[in-house]
């Protein structure tokens, strides 16, 4: 059995096949290339110990191969060994400058560590080997969405989206940059197509829910938030789209319990702080309503959100002087 033949069989789906041809070979000759290939199909299979055993036996053979340190950071990132997986893609990287998967990948992890500068630097590194490389093209998309910049995140993520219809991450980030532009039709879409290769993502289930609210199909909306509430999945949002749902239907007692619920799961946000003082004020009460804001106050991650509220609400109360206070603070 040929190595070709084997990777044809593996190219073909036929795994079993291909696994079987390259134990063949393995055990005729400790070939490097049969090594990393049936180390790529066994973290296919989803056996990432033996993978991994099996690109180590690769790069003990030839360590100046970049796919071998490439394959081996997958599988190290699969495994959840994220300080492995950076220095395998580096090492890649020394071997190959021109790797457009290594930058790529590194980016995504520099994205994820925070730093967006830095990751920016690698998509466009990345892009100057290969100008629409899909994964360059969803990094530089999410570089944009990170700074708020949806129409050129939007520019770079279709263009990412033609490449590669069916890729679930790319149609998730593509309805996020038409949402924040307000195209709520165009991004239901988008995270409709992400749902239907990845039905996991709960994040695209949540904002497929946002952009239904915002189109005013309150009760689909209402079903995919009470899906996510049901599964524990995207607690926060679930619970407070719930809020909003019961809230645009004058359910006022309904949407403080939904808003409650978010609050407690997050005491910070000042968006359920205002909701649940809004929703005493609604019911006159007051006090209530006051103190909610003012206890925001003191944790809130953006107070002076919940203070333009306050203020607000103390001017409605006849107490200019304390509002005029609130603004100055």
């Amino acid at each position: 059995m040929s190595l070709e033949s084997a990777l044809e069989m593996h190219r073909n789906g036929q795994l079993e096949s291909a696994d079987a041809a390259y134990r063949e070979i393995l055990a005729e000759e400790d070939v490097a290339d049969a090594a990393y290939l049936l180390g790529v199909l066994r973290h296919q299979r989803g056996d990432d110990a033996e993978a991994e055993a099996l690109l180590r036996r690769a790069i003990a053979r030839d360590g100046e191969s970049a796919r071998y340190h490439l394959a081996l950071g997958g599988v190290q990132m699969h495994r959840g060994e994220d300080v492995a997986a950076l220095a395998s893609f580096q090492r890649a990287l020394e071997l190959d400058p021109n790797s457009v998967e290594a930058h790529g990948v590194l980016g995504h992890l520099t994205l994820l560590a925070g730093d967006v500068g830095s990751a920016e630097n690698r998509f466009r590194i990345g892009r100057r080997a290969e100008e629409d490389d899909p994964m360059i093209l969803l990094g530089l998309g999410n570089v944009y969405l990170e700074r708020g910049d949806a129409a050129n995140a939007a520019k770079f993520l279709a263009r990412a989206a033609e490449q590669r219809p069916d890729d679930a991450a790319i149609q998730q980030s593509l309805g996020r940059a038409l949402f924040d532009q307000g195209a709520f039709n165009i991004a239901e879409k988008a995270f409709q197509n992400a749902l239907k290769s990845r039905p996991d993502l709960s994040l695209s289930k949540l904002f497929l829910a946002r952009a239904n609210m915002r189109q005013d199909k309150l009760d689909e909306a209402q079903a995919l938030f009470a899906e996510l509430a049901a599964s524990g999945q995207q607690p926060f949002g679930a619970n407070a789209g719930l809020g909003d749902i019961a809230r645009r239907r004058n359910q006022v007692v309904r949407a403080l319990k939904h808003y409650r619920r978010a609050l407690e799961i997050d005491p910070t946000h000042p968006g359920a702080i205002i909701a649940c003082a809004w929703c005493m004020e609604f019911m006159k009460d007051h006090a209530a309503a006051e103190r909610y804001m003012t206890e925001g106050l003191k944790h809130a991650t953006d107070p002076q959100m919940v203070r333009v509220e306050l203020a607000k609400l103390l001017d409605s109360l006849g107490r200019s002087e304390e509002a005029a206070k609130i603004r100055a603070a």
